[in-house]
């Protein structure tokens, strides 16, 4: 049996959807677990009427503590012997749980590709493996964003640590570089199995809020490449587990022309202050950035264009709010 572990907070309008695409899975075999993570909206009593209408759904109403901290309750009370994830604003294709269980074999972790609803456009995301040694396999995983999530992943119930409910960035990540520490193989599936919703409201963070992010950023980091060394037993020389944290600042920065509250100034002390980290500069000096918009960006705060580098970020935030115009004209 696979136990679906979906946390609930605040999605009366797309729960029922999630749920319905678990309910017609071709693998019948599932319990549904919804941990109403104290909900304001409603949302509780939906999960209470979706579990009268199907003795497979359980429900978990508990106080608000976070995504990991519902997750967790979640995997206490599954009784399966796979564990898969759900967030309640996403779905599953109906074939998702079975591709998935029938590819897992003796492995003990199955990643799949999805989709990525943002901004108007479904772009699909579809892993690849170089197929030879486990460490160049993660290494790929990683820089392709893959081990980022648990949605998109079967697990062996046995094997599965906890969220780290300190968190708000980067626990999805440390959880699973836990559980590869206990796994001998992952199974890809070259399939887009799920549909991932990304909600672009525009809002950026507070400064204070900005500060603990990259504290949070850099945990994340120095644990990758920690764990890159055990698995490989040397250092990443590709780029590409610094790009992680270089990405994280990056995308606070093209989010600085949004933020209404700050001066310009402000905006550019902003970008200064990230081309001053020590560590973010370590970073920077190897870095594998894919996206044209990042490398540009890159290019100047390694050279300290300030100006130039925040005028990339307006450029940026001008062509995404007419391309999202665009798409509410449709």
């Amino acid at each position: 049996m696979i136990s679906v572990i979906v946390p609930v907070y605040n999605r009366k309008e797309t729960l029922a959807r999630c749920v319905k695409s678990l309910l017609d899975q071709t693998f019948s075999d599932l319990e549904i677990i919804l941990v109403d993570d104290g909900s304001t909206d409603g949302s509780g009593a939906v999960c209470n009427a979706l579990s009268r209408e199907d003795i497979r759904i359980r429900v978990i109403h508990k106080e608000n503590g976070g995504v990991s901290s519902a997750r967790n309750a979640g995997i206490e009370a599954a009784k399966g012997e796979y564990l898969m994830f759900m967030d309640s604003d996403d779905y599953a294709e109906l074939q998702m749980a079975e591709k998935l269980l029938k590819s897992i074999g003796d492995d003990d972790i199955a990643i799949c590709g999805f989709h990525h609803h943002y901004q108007g456009r479904d772009i699909v995301r579809i892993p690849n493996v170089p197929g030879q040694r486990g460490d160049e396999n993660f290494l790929s995983l990683y820089g392709q964003g893959f081990m980022n999530m648990p949605w998109n992943k079967l697990y062996r119930r046995e094997l599965a640590g906890r969220f780290d409910e300190s968190l708000s960035l980067g626990e999805d990540l440390l959880f699973n570089l836990d559980y590869l520490r206990r796994t001998d193989g992952i199974t890809v599936v070259k399939e887009a199995l799920c549909h991932y919703i990304q909600d672009d409201t525009g809002c950026s963070l507070s400064s204070q809020k900005r500060a603990d992010r990259m504290e949070l950023a850099k945990r994340i980091w120095k644990e990758s490449r920690e764990f890159y060394r055990e698995l490989s037993g040397h250092e990443d020389e590709s780029g590409v587990i610094n790009a992680r944290l270089f990405q994280d600042a990056l995308d606070q920065v093209e989010a600085l022309p949004f933020d209404k509250e700050k001066t310009k100034q402000e905006k550019l002390d902003v970008i200064e202050e990230y081309c001053r980290d020590k560590e973010l500069l370590e970073a920077s000096g190897k870095v594998a950035l894919k996206a044209l918009d990042y490398r540009m960006i890159h290019f100047c705060m390694r050279r300290g264009w300030i100006r130039m580098a925040y005028n990339l970020c307006e450029l940026r935030a001008f062509l995404v709010r007419r391309r999202q115009k665009k798409g509410k004209q449709e």
